[in-house]
């Protein structure tokens, strides 16, 4: 290709970027942009048209506050998501008993302290399927267990067996502090037991394998009256594994307490009595009763 004498094609590239600045730096100074801010645009950090965009951005902004004192308010935006609620959403296929029907009850009798040996003997061949406190966050799952319990005392009764019936000499590893037992429609085996002690939420349930794809439904509709149950007083020990230290807990009318004592105080096969008056004015062994 042949050019003009003296003019180069890179000249003429250099040119043609020569004016496209200029026609920008007219384009800024119409938009009020002058001076520092103007400048800035030339420099060599970035794409131009960028940086001008940016600039005028901000030039419009300082422009409306300028006018207006202060930016519009509008209304907070609905985002498309499958649910109002903050909770996980899990696939119906993971929890099939959340859509199972409701578990009738015709008759539930609990199993009291004496009757754990007809109980043990009338179902010695039962296989047990456990349900423990789930993440649906339901009031059965995030509920604190001494509040559970104490609901569970005002309900049902003593429990059918704590840790005050087992054996000082038997391993204590994995044993529930308490342990409520029921026949239910007169044929159904059900445990309700606590998962960690005073430290944990919530209660394990379990029942015959055969109703395992119906526990959660089961657990529901026998643990049901909780929800509106009162809080009655009571007194269990609770040994912690980690620490290897028994404990005295309970609700005594006013607050819940979880208060130290030694293994020699344990007189085995004796279930502890609430002493209201020792742990009323022991503040430092109490604890909230909030769900």
């Amino acid at each position: 290709m042949n050019h003009p004498p003296g003019r180069h094609p890179q000249n003429s590239l250099l040119s043609g970027v020569m004016c496209a600045v200029c026609v920008l730096g007219w384009s800024l100074s119409g938009a009020g942009l002058v001076g520092p801010a103007a400048a800035q645009t030339t420099g060599a950090e970035g794409p131009l048209i960028e940086r001008y965009q940016a600039e005028r951005t901000r030039a419009l902004a300082r422009r409306h506050l300028r006018q207006q004192g202060r930016w519009p308010a509008h209304p907070p935006a609905r985002l498309p998501i499958p649910t109002d609620s903050l909770r996980l959403v899990r696939p119906a296929s993971s929890s099939p008993a959340a859509d199972a029907p409701p578990f009738a009850l015709d008759d539930v009798r609990p199993v009291r302290h004496l009757e754990r040996s007809w109980f043990r003997e009338q179902f010695a061949d039962t296989e047990w399927a456990f349900l423990g406190a789930g993440a649906d966050h339901t009031f059965l799952d995030t509920t604190r267990t001494p509040t559970l319990r104490a609901r569970l005392q005002a309900e049902f009764g003593d429990p059918t067996q704590t840790l005050a019936d087992a054996p000082l000499d038997d391993s204590l590893t994995g044993r529930p502090q308490f342990e409520y037992w029921f026949v239910v429609n007169d044929s159904i085996p059900v445990q309700v037991m606590d998962g960690r002690g005073p430290k944990g939420r919530g209660l394990v349930v379990a029942a015959d394998r055969a109703y395992r794809d119906r526990l959660r439904g089961l657990r529901d509709a026998l643990l049901a009256p909780l929800r509106e149950a009162d809080t009655a007083p009571h007194v269990d020990y609770y040994y912690d594994e980690r620490r290897e230290r028994w404990y005295r807990t309970g609700f005594d009318g006013r607050s819940f307490f979880l208060s130290p004592m030694s293994r020699g105080d344990i007189v085995p096969g004796r279930r502890p009595r609430l002493d209201t008056v020792h742990t009323s004015e022991t503040p430092a062994a109490s604890h909230s009763s909030t769900p």
